[in-house]
């Protein structure tokens, strides 16, 4: 389940200095990423490219939901994915160390 050590560790990835605040409840540091990822489509296509390469988002998986979903922020719901992807990769990490 994703918590806010995943928003952090992604916050942390893309040196995002305001998102990963203890004071903020889960749901106010989602809604600061996906501002934030807002902000990228907008002004920095480029960056969020990189970013959701980074971060290995699947690419297919981020068209068929963007395409599902076209009345939702899409701000949102590439925040959502980046997250389950980052909380997936803690997953395999603890399974295998």
């Amino acid at each position: 389940m994703p918590d806010k050590k995943t928003i952090r560790l992604i916050a942390n990835k893309l040196d995002l200095k305001n998102i990963p605040d203890d004071n903020k409840s889960y749901q106010e540091q989602f809604e600061t990423l996906a501002a934030y990822i807002e902000q990228l489509i907008q002004t920095d296509f480029n960056r969020l490219i990189a970013i959701l390469y980074r971060i290995d988002v699947n690419e297919d998986k981020l068209r068929k939901v963007l395409d599902e979903h076209k009345n939702t922020s899409s701000g949102k719901i590439i925040a959502k994915l980046m997250i389950e992807r980052e909380a997936e990769k803690i997953k395999w990490r603890e399974k295998y160390r």
